[in-house]
């Protein structure tokens, strides 16, 4: 069976921060008193927005304010961890290339807001793939992963259905959201030592592994 497009989640799947992020959370908690262990922040935080995540961990009388001020406050930190670090997965960029190449429509599903999208785009260059306006990420109007929202919205703006395409992911939550969302294909990106023993997905550490012949051209 072949596909018409991909999509690919952002973090820990195109660019693997997940330490970046996990360290700007443990500087930001640290300040409320709060620490979690690795596997709290697997589960509570890897491939969650912003808002559910502090409302999982402080508690769902959290008011919008407060969760706005904690998440610009670690996402300003992020960044500038991250700041000199922005390199893309192993073998990636060939396929967007190919992608491009074949006309292969590809687009970007995130659980990131539009502060971070941007520093994307700006410092990774990532126009020359991607055409921002098509970009579903977290604007407030979508339920979190794993939720299918932000993947069906991708699909949708590609003209498509899940279904046509192939999604890329690396959190348990996205994966499920991916599921959620009947994604023609799902290829699980390992870029944390996860086990990911409980899906039937393929996974991979290099994109190099992906099947090609998968697309149609």
């Amino acid at each position: 069976m072949t596909y018409k497009a991909a999509i690919f989640d952002f973090n820990g799947t195109v660019f693997w921060d997940n330490g970046f992020h996990d360290k700007a959370f443990d500087i930001m908690l640290q300040k409320h008193g709060v620490s979690l262990t690795s596997e709290e922040k697997r589960t509570k935080i890897h491939g969650k927005t912003n808002p559910i995540i502090l409302r999982g961990i402080f508690g769902e009388q959290l008011s919008n304010n407060e969760v706005e001020e904690m998440g610009q406050d670690k996402e300003k930190i992020y960044r500038e961890l991250c700041a000199n670090e922005l390199v893309f997965a192993p073998g990636v960029v060939n396929l967007f290339d190919y992608c491009l190449e074949t006309a292969i429509p590809i687009n970007i599903a995130t659980s990131a807001g539009i502060e971070n999208l941007d520093f994307y785009f700006q410092n990774m260059h990532l126009s020359r793939w991607f055409n921002f306006e098509k970009v579903a990420y977290d604007n407030g109007t979508f339920r979190g992963k794993p939720h299918p929202d932000v993947f069906l919205a991708a699909a949708a703006k590609l003209g498509l259905q899940p279904q046509e395409t192939v999604i890329f992911e690396d959190s348990f939550a996205g994966i499920q959201a991916a599921e959620a969302a009947d994604a023609g294909k799902i290829y699980i990106v390992n870029s944390y030592n996860e086990n990911y023993s409980q899906f039937s997905h393929q996974v991979i550490t290099h994109f190099n592994m992906v099947d090609r012949d998968l697309f149609q051209q």
